[in-house]
């Protein structure tokens, strides 16, 4: 692995690592984490792994405003800044030396909106997108919080600022101002370009913040290949060994197929 550190269009130091596989590359990957992750969160890392066995090369990095080794505080994420840093990373990439073959963008959640994002602006370019749990719209999570989380979300809306601890990072406390949700209404897949390239939904059954029939709304917006894909037992951000490979084995055998096709 080879550490990579990019600049964004804000001057904040973005910093990814970029792994080789052990077969011949074919292409490249750009793969980022959801909201208050990190590259190395084990979703992530199986994503990674399943490029890495059909021969990508993956630029895995930490978003700005995360708990990662890039820039930023927690408290400033938002979905827009999220999906501008993972176009100022790809950007970046496809002008490296290193850059070869297919090119694939990938990502969790709000990565998930920012791969499908950036392969619905740049369809020539990107030969295949596979977003995992994609935030879709500020509308739907608006009312996924409001079906799932009402009582909540109430007390979040009226008092401007939440603290929670982190599930996944224990020992992190998560500040999270409610302009994040107000934010999530200037976003919306809807509002790009719907003619994709060839694309892998992945949704997971038991999600509530967006669950599968909200990714079949986006499928069946998008025109042409495309694939959507349950992960059986699996809530938003899958832990467990068995999701984990399970989520492995969906991106196989569909980049598997894809591949051999082209």
């Amino acid at each position: 692995m080879q550490k990579m550190e990019i600049k964004n269009r804000k001057g904040q130091n973005i910093v990814g690592m970029l792994s080789k596989p052990e077969i011949r590359i074919v292409g490249t990957a750009i793969l980022q984490h959801g909201y208050g992750g990190v590259k190395e969160h084990v979703q992530i890392l199986a994503i990674q792994q399943a490029l890495l066995n059909n021969g990508f090369q993956v630029l895995n990095f930490d978003s700005t405003n995360s708990f990662g080794e890039s820039d930023g505080e927690y408290k400033h994420a938002r979905l827009g800044l999220h999906a501008d840093d993972f176009e100022d990373v790809a950007n970046w990439a496809t002008k490296q030396s290193w850059f070869t073959g297919k090119f694939l963008v990938a990502g969790h959640s709000m990565g998930g909106f920012a791969a499908m994002r950036y392969a619905l602006r740049n369809n020539i370019e990107v030969n295949f997108v596979i977003p995992f749990a994609p935030v879709i719209s500020g509308e739907l999570i608006w009312a996924a919080q409001k079906t799932h989380n009402y009582s909540e979300f109430e007390r979040w809306k009226n008092e401007r600022i939440i603290f929670q601890d982190s599930k996944s990072l224990p020992g992190k406390e998560k500040e999270k101002p409610f302009e994040v949700m107000e934010e999530y209404l200037l976003n919306s897949l809807f509002k790009e370009n719907s003619n994709n390239p060839p694309t892998l939904l992945i949704s997971c059954e038991l999600d509530t913040s967006i669950p599968p029939h909200y990714i079949r709304i986006l499928y069946d917006s998008l025109q042409r290949d495309k694939t959507f894909k349950i992960l059986k037992g699996a809530r938003h951000t899958p832990r467990d060994p068995d999701c984990l490979e399970k989520l492995r084995s969906i991106i196989d055998g569909w980049l598997k197929k894809k591949l051999t096709a082209s």
